[in-house]
């Protein structure tokens, strides 16, 4: 992992086209993903959208992307919610990716030291109350290769 001060591990640059990430695109997709509350119907995340207009505050702290979502969740002093709010959350992320990668966007998940860092996570707007779970680095990647099909998993299970 990285300190709270450096970017990213590196080894991940991407070449990204200069094809905007459009907000009102990231907003159609959040409202699609956030079909993933708990089972007490709690959506206790907010989000952080930096643009191109506003991407130096990532500057150190990520590799360059065109835009990020920051998600924020607030932290329930019950434990047992907490664990909650974080699953959902994360399946959140999962439904944006998905969504995303239909629409040829690429999302990539990072959860950098410094996101549990106050002083960095502050200069976002996160609040005491809450806790980043991730920074979804966003762009179009200019093609380069020819993508590989990932073979079929083979799970099994064992019934009882």
């Amino acid at each position: 992992m990285n300190d709270a001060k450096s970017g990213s591990k590196g080894g991940h640059s991407l070449s990204y086209s200069d094809k905007p990430v459009s907000e009102s695109y990231v907003l159609d997709l959040l409202n699609v993903a956030v079909w993933a509350p708990n089972d007490g119907m709690r959506e206790p995340w907010r989000f952080i959208y930096i643009g191109s207009g506003s991407a130096g505050l990532m500057s150190g702290l990520q590799d360059q992307a065109p835009a990020y979502l920051v998600l924020v969740i607030k932290e329930d002093p019950d434990l047992h919610k907490r664990e909650e709010d974080f699953g959902a959350a994360s399946c959140l992320m999962q439904n944006f990716r998905l969504l995303a990668r239909e629409g040829g966007l690429h999302v990539r998940m990072t959860m950098n030291d410094w996101i549990y860092d106050g002083a960095y996570a502050g200069r976002l707007g996160v609040q005491k109350d809450e806790r980043i779970v991730s920074v979804l680095e966003l762009g179009y990647i200019e093609p380069t290769f020819e993508p590989v099909a990932a073979g079929i998993p083979d799970f099994t299970f064992e019934l009882l």
